[in-house]
């Protein structure tokens, strides 16, 4: 068994050629475009005079950001499909440059940033290499004789599942941490998304409350990651989840009892990274306002919005996380690293775009 499984490792496999200078290229190529990219966060102003709009400009620079951290990775990983995918994502980004720069008026704006002529040679060496990545690939036999490893898709199986690997085994893998900060990724973006939807149901009466209709981070930047939702979901992960798990075995099994218990446990961490988070972004209630909210404490948290933190995380605990946990053991391995290497990628530029800026 363990043979079998060394022979899927590429480096391991005795058959492997090394990438060569070439190939090496072409993977710095793919990370001065992801240099380029975050460099384009850094610079741009989402609260601009210009205001923030999700344009093509920004999808082109999303869509650079995921395809070219995987790209990387499948060369470096010396994966048979990592020439169509590379081909295909590099022509496909092309493209929509085209059409931004020639099609949207992207190049009023480069010339009023870098000037006309560095914005002509900066789109000149940028469809130059691009081709050449292009047709290197798409012409050389070498890469070929390379890259020759297949897709892992076996799943990876209930042996890194949290119901099969105790806790303390499972934090030395891999494959924990990389599902623990995919989590953390996913839902930084779902938790800007339910905060509106809870603005929402304040604006329709459920809940009590004020909101800032101003707030263009909420409403207007909608990719925003917020980190306070992300940090909580990896609090389930590291030691929510693993609590109600301590608790169920310590009452024998007893879920009435171990729901209240994880419930209370929830609510205390659930309101602590909320008034923490406050403390730090929302010194001056620039973000939110509880100060005239029943039960608020020092206007950053309010019973209401604890309680409804409390009760989704209870059911993230109980269970959303194990059905992600679950499916993301059915998913082929090859398929789970390639989405948190995109992820990555993406996540990187939203976070440069949205907390740096120059």
């Amino acid at each position: 068994m363990q043979g079998a499984q060394a022979a899927k490792d590429v480096h391991a496999a005795p058959d492997v050629k090394p990438l060569g200078v070439k190939i090496r290229l072409v993977q710095i190529y793919y990370a001065v475009v992801l240099l380029v990219g975050l460099l384009y966060g850094a610079f741009i102003n989402p609260e601009g005079d210009l205001g923030f709009v999700y344009d093509l400009s920004m999808i082109r620079a999303i869509v650079q950001m995921w395809t070219s951290a995987q790209a990387i990775w499948m060369l470096q990983r010396r994966f048979r499909i990592a020439v169509p995918f590379c081909i295909i994502s590099t022509i496909a980004c092309a493209v929509l440059s085209a059409i931004d720069v020639f099609g949207m008026g992207a190049n009023i704006l480069a010339y009023n940033l870098m000037g006309r002529f560095t914005t002509v040679s900066f789109v000149i060496v940028e469809y130059v290499l691009a081709a050449l990545v292009v047709v290197y690939l798409a012409l050389s036999h070498s890469a070929k004789r390379i890259l020759v490893v297949e897709l892992d898709m076996e799943p990876e199986g209930p042996g890194n599942s949290w119901h099969v690997l105790p806790y303390r085994k499972r934090i030395r893998t891999w494959v924990f941490w990389r599902d623990t900060i995919m989590y953390f990724i996913v839902f930084s973006f779902l938790g800007h998304w339910a905060e509106i939807l809870f603005c929402r149901l304040i604006i329709a009466g459920v809940f009590m409350g004020g909101y800032d209709p101003t707030n263009a981070m909420l409403w207007d930047q909608w990719l925003f990651p917020f980190s306070a939702e992300g940090t909580a979901l990896a609090m389930v992960v590291l030691f929510l989840h693993p609590l109600k798990e301590r608790i169920l075995r310590k009452t024998g099994g007893k879920r009435i009892l171990t729901l209240l218990l994880s419930f209370l446990a929830n609510a205390a961490v659930c309101t602590s990274i909320d008034f923490m988070t406050g403390m730090v972004a929302n010194q001056h209630y620039e973000l939110w306002d509880y100060r005239d909210m029943p039960f608020n404490f020092m206007g950053q948290v309010c019973l209401q919005n604890s309680m409804v933190y409390s009760i989704a995380a209870t059911i993230i605990v109980w269970i959303v996380y194990p059905l992600m946990d679950r499916a993301l053991r059915i998913i082929p391995r090859s398929y789970a690293d390639a989405l948190f290497i995109g992820l990555c990628g993406f996540y990187a530029f939203e976070v440069t775009l949205h907390f740096f800026n120059f």
